[in-house]
């Protein structure tokens, strides 16, 4: 599969919205400021894109359904194949977050509450990244690692899927991704006698509770290459009503959502299909949305892993060295001001010093 731009872009936006979220959630201050009362609760309130910011991740997870999909989708099912492909896949995510890690013990000698107990104690589950699963369910150092797990187990299950996917047809297993997804949060529902469902949401959210949102992305290269433009544009209008219209859906439902509403296990998954046409429509954008391929956005693309990896950990820092500094406005901006450039340092560091050596050794891997 040839680099496309616009598509490397949408990971760095994914990452930059992810950022955002964390943002809000740390230092909410200055979001209070642009809050018009009068459009609380609907999607004219400006500050409720930062509060669905975490809908990066859905675009994540369909982006490497499509992108590696398109590696396994016509490929025979070797060992050598096999090997060539986990390689690359455990050189992409393990090497920066080990170096994470590290640095993250570092400065837990001398930053009070950066590591937690917990998190010492399952050390050499964090380094395996075995982390929110069985048998022991050990939480993150890093509370954006959870969806890294995630990501492995489909990078393991991938290179099957494409064999099953010759066999059995592209829609079939489509239908297998809804499956699974619908029935795995709807027994996770109907099963947990709670009134917060977030206690559960690490198992929620694992990989047979996102399995459709990955499939979406690799069902992606069974359709046409090449839209027109008109078809483009309106594509591109229709899922992003879609999407919004899902929005307001869950911003209504706002206060029984975690409590034991029906809606907790059918709106993640279908957030992901406009999410995934959007993937679709941007493969080769229309005008008016060529400027995803503008450099820095591209940029932003290569350094998206860090960029996830350490903006929530430079947010924590602020936090615990200055726990008093952030509750006005101006304090709230300062701090995105702060985090912002100090996040891209770092994934440009973990970037050129660490994935890109790295992913090029793993290219020459026989």
């Amino acid at each position: 599969m040839n680099f496309n731009a616009h598509l490397h872009a949408l990971r760095g936006l994914a990452a930059l919205a992810v950022l955002l979220f964390h943002w809000y959630q740390f230092f909410p201050a200055a979001a209070s400021v642009i809050r018009p009362d009068r459009f609380a609760g609907t999607v004219l309130d400006p500050t409720v894109y930062l509060g669905f910011g975490w809908m990066g991740v859905p675009l994540f997870f369909v982006l490497s359904g499509y992108l590696l999909g398109g590696q396994v989708v016509h490929v025979e099912l070797t060992g050598t194949f096999l090997r060539r492909f986990w390689i690359r896949r455990f050189l992409r995510i393990y090497p920066a977050v080990w170096a994470e890690l590290v640095i993250l013990l570092i400065l837990g000698t001398v930053i009070t509450g950066l590591i937690s107990k917990q998190g010492m104690e399952t050390l050499w589950l964090q380094f395996l990244l075995w982390i929110n699963l069985p048998p022991l369910m050990a939480q993150p150092i890093n509370g954006v690692w959870w969806t890294l797990p995630v990501e492995l187990g489909f990078y393991v299950l991938l290179p099957f899927i494409g064999w099953a996917v010759r066999r059995i047809g592209w829609k079939v297993m489509l239908a297998v991704a809804v499956a699974v997804t619908l029935g795995w949060r709807g027994i996770l529902f109907v099963t947990t006698n709670t009134d917060n469902y977030l206690t559960i949401l690490p198992v929620l959210d694992s990989l047979p509770g996102v399995f459709l949102t990955f499939i979406l992305g690799f069902s992606l290269n069974f359709l046409p290459l090449e839209v027109s433009a008109r078809i483009g544009r309106w594509g591109i209008a229709v899922s992003l009503a879609v999407l919004l219209a899902l929005m307001q859906w869950q911003l209504t439902l706002d206060e029984v959502y975690w409590t034991g509403h029906w809606i907790l296990v059918v709106w993640p998954p279908l957030t992901a299909i406009p999410i995934a046409a959007l993937v679709y429509f941007f493969r080769t954008p229309p005008t008016g949305w060529r400027w995803l391929g503008q450099p820095f956005l591209v940029w932003l693309g290569h350094v998206s892993f860090g960029i996830y990896l350490w903006h929530f950990q430079v947010m924590r820092v602020l936090v615990l060295l200055f726990p008093q500094t952030w509750d006005s406005p101006l304090a709230s901006s300062l701090a995105l001001m702060i985090s912002l450039p100090a996040t891209l340092c770092l994934a440009a560091m973990s970037y050129y010093a660490i994935e890109k050596p790295l992913m090029g050794w793993g290219k020459k891997i026989a």
